[in-house]
């Protein structure tokens, strides 16, 4: 059985000739056309790798400027024109220089020239074809890897057959060289895996989980060596598996990711498609889920999950009327190989159902009879389908009593993880001239979501996708070398539709906000996109499981300007972001470039000083949080130095104060002579206060209206002089008194002996 990465959408399109002639080349074209496209545009995974992932049998891979017009109308849509205008902090614009982005797909065709920089120099840094042998990369045993040399020389041997790496490339980061169709991030470097194999005779694509595994440690090591941060788009995924962000690629994606990897994946193109059904348990219900599988099908798959406490017994039912109760291993049924067997997670229970017969499978006929026995969970169970169909339709679910056939819960795997940011898909462009001058149109309406972009949320009940992208109609690069189809618009250029397109939009946006700010994590980047997305009223309540938040914005950045008020047009300060210093001043503000979505901490002096004088300016708030505004103004206010002057010290209150605040001070009230000094000298009082001007203030206080000088005066005090002087005597005439009348006393006592 093989595993859908996904299937590229293609509406109906329509030669428009004559009005008369429109019903007849209608139906040609919708043959022909949407056959060519969903066949050549459809990678797949191999789906036995993948269903191991729950299995748990998966072993562990860790190994170890001048721009020419752009990508027709979808980088003008989402903005990213109005970014190339705008410098980084190095002075360079805006456009991914110096940051690697990393796809896992068919190859890409490394002669084209929207993968040259104008200098001659190849964008792709190394090619990683897994298909061939020959050089492995180090730490790997398998494929050949191509050098920048090898690819510029043209010796790599490496070719995408397909087209599909290519035109993913080119949207994420073409530079345009062959005209007119521009990447989003131009100046953006590729570091390329090719993986997987043809199938349906070259019409289908297959991918091996384990090979994609290497892809993944290969890219994100080779950035590493060149000291890059990497973006890597994954326009792959899968219908069947838990949709909670449990499975081992899942978590090794979120390991990288841990690690500085950002992750970009196609949301998926199911959500027209009938292969979700969901439905509740009830004890001694019988639940007939059915299903049909399309001509041409070798292997199918049915994954049935259910929370943990509640149990059921299941019985397949074939198109011959054969009934077999699970669990079934690898047992011949009716000329096909059965499976059926149940397996454990944290998250859930899952059952799975495998069916292949290499003559082809029967289409119709086919049911599981669900039957509640235990029910202690949350009685709801999900169920999802998938097959190696080379037909131009797909497999899906037949309605049925007791389940409903829901367009939710369609998000492909890996991009239900916690982390990967999953981009869904929508119109950006209907017509389009081919290379033999025909109009060609589609029935999707500009601006709308895509019918068959899939939709959340996650079986974990998380809003997916998180952004919408253009998906249709994209004109970027195809392989040089390559027959011409009714598609194409000229040699270098062709036209695609799905999710696998808009997820390097999205892709290419990353890049750009990782040359602006290197050191942002996944959350930052993913904060922006959702903070700068557009809305509608018409999408409904944000976010939602179809529209995310929004359509994708490239216009990530707002600029702040950072002013000063209150300081004169001659004084300047610092300004401290991040690890910079700049000056700033009345007549210089500082315009400054942020991330949305994230908070930076701005800090300025909280005083400046100026040399040599009583005055300074100082702020009460010196550090600001910027997040999504436009104006930052840092308000200061001067302070007036006050000097406190006394003869006999004891000053008070000298120092700093605001503008026209009132300055308190203070000094020695009075100050006596020491010692026998109180004889000979006077007492001194403090008797008033004058300013540097010896203007008599009123009290010991003073309004700060500039820079003050405060001295204190005092007078001299004698009363206490001439009061200790008159005691004194007062004292000595009083001894002598006494001294006297005791003289006379004895001198009459002596007499009258």
């Amino acid at each position: 059985m093989e595993y859908r990465c996904f299937r590229l959408r293609v509406p109906i399109l329509v030669l428009t000739i004559t009005l008369l002639s429109f019903s007849m080349v209608y139906f040609a074209l919708e043959s022909s056309i949407m056959n060519s496209i969903s066949r050549e545009d459809s990678i797949k995974i191999k789906q036995e790798d993948l269903m191991n992932i729950h299995r748990g049998l998966s072993q562990d891979f860790v190994k170890s400027r001048k721009y020419r017009v752009f990508l027709d109308v979808s980088v003008p849509d989402i903005h990213a024109t109005d970014v190339w205008r705008i410098r980084d902090p190095h002075g360079r614009y805006l456009n991914g220089s110096g940051v690697a982005i990393g796809i896992i797909d068919t190859g890409i065709d490394y002669t084209h020239p929207d993968f040259y920089f104008q200098n001659g120099t190849s964008k792709i840094l190394a090619i990683w074809d897994q298909t061939l042998d020959g050089k492995p990369p180090r730490n790997f045993s398998y494929g050949y890897e191509c050098t920048r040399r090898e690819i510029e020389d043209r010796t790599c041997p490496q070719r995408d057959n397909v087209g599909h790496g290519t035109h993913v490339a080119s949207i994420a980061a073409g530079t345009g060289r062959a005209g007119p169709y521009t990447g989003v991030a131009p100046g953006a470097l590729l570091i390329i895996v090719k993986s997987g194999y043809p199938a349906c005779n070259g019409t289908q694509w297959f991918m091996d989980e384990d090979k994609i595994i290497d892809g993944l440690y290969y890219i994100a090591e080779k950035a590493r060596e060149l000291g890059l941060r990497v973006v890597i788009n994954l326009s792959l995924g899968s219908d069947l598996g838990g949709h909670d962000g449990s499975s081992n690629l899942e978590k090794v994606l979120e390991k990288l990711i841990d690690e500085g990897v950002v992750v970009v994946a196609a949301a998926g193109n199911s959500g027209d498609e009938k292969i979700h059904a969901e439905g509740l348990l009830n004890i001694g219900e019988k639940i007939s889920l059915k299903w049909f599988i399309p001509a041409l099908t070798t292997s199918f798959g049915l994954s049935l999950w259910l929370d943990h406490g509640d149990e059921v017994i299941l019985t397949l039912k074939t198109p011959s009327n054969t009934t077999v109760q699970a669990p079934i291993v690898n047992k011949l049924v009716d000329g096909v190989n059965v499976s059926l067997t149940r397996n454990s997670y944290d998250t859930g229970v899952e059952w799975l159902l495998e069916l292949t017969s290499s003559l082809g499978l029967p289409s119709q006929g086919w049911s599981i009879e669900i039957e509640a026995v235990e029910t202690k969970g949350s009685r709801v169970w999900h169920a999802w389908i998938s097959s190696d169909t080379c037909s131009s339709y797909r497999e899906g679910f037949i309605p049925g009593e007791g389940y409903n056939i829901s367009q939710n819960y369609t998000i492909a795997v890996p991009a239900t993880s916690h982390k990967i940011i999953a981009v869904g898909g929508y119109a950006t462009k209907n017509t389009w001239r081919n290379y033999l001058e025909e109009e060609l149109n589609t029935f999707y309406n500009i601006g709308e979501v895509l019918s068959f972009s899939s939709r959340g949320p996650t079986r974990d009940g998380r809003i997916k996708p998180e952004i919408l992208a253009p998906g249709s109609v994209i004109v970027a690069a195809r392989p040089v070398s390559d027959r011409y189809s009714r598609l194409d618009i000229n040699r270098y250029y062709t036209v695609k539709h799905g999710t696998s397109m808009s997820s390097p939009h999205a892709a290419g946006v990353a890049a750009i906000i990782l040359q602006f700010t290197p050191d942002v994590s996944y959350i930052d980047i993913l904060n922006a996109l959702k903070s700068s997305a557009r809305w509608s009223e018409r999408y409904g309540m944000r976010p939602n499981n179809i529209w995310g938040w929004g359509r994708l914005d490239a216009r990530v950045f707002y600029n702040v300007s950072i002013r000063l008020e209150g300081v004169p047009e001659d004084i300047s300060t610092n300004i401290y972001i991040n690890d910079s210093t700049e000056s700033i001043s009345v007549n210089k503000p500082v315009e400054k470039i942020f991330l949305k979505g994230s908070t930076t901490q701005v800090r300025v002096d909280k005083i400046i000083e100026l040399s040599g004088k009583n005055v300074r300016y100082a702020t009460e708030k010196e550090v600001f949080i910027v997040q999504d505004q436009e104006e930052v103004i840092v308000n200061y206010h001067p302070e007036y130095y006050l000097e406190v002057e006394s003869e006999l010290g004891g000053e008070y209150g000298d120092g700093w104060y605001r503008k026209n605040t009132v300055a308190l001070f203070s000094a020695r009230s009075y100050v006596f002579p020491e010692g026998l000094g109180i004889l000979f000298k006077p007492v001194y009082i403090l008797s008033r206060w004058i300013d540097e001007e010896g203007r008599i203030l009123q009290g010991n206080k003073i309004v700060m209206d500039g820079p003050h000088k405060v001295k204190a005066v005092y007078s001299q005090d004698y009363g206490l002089l001439y009061t200790g002087w008159i005691i004194i005597s007062s004292s000595i005439i009083l001894t002598i008194m006494i001294v006297s009348k005791y003289i006379r006393s004895r001198r009459d006592s002596l007499n009258s002996m």
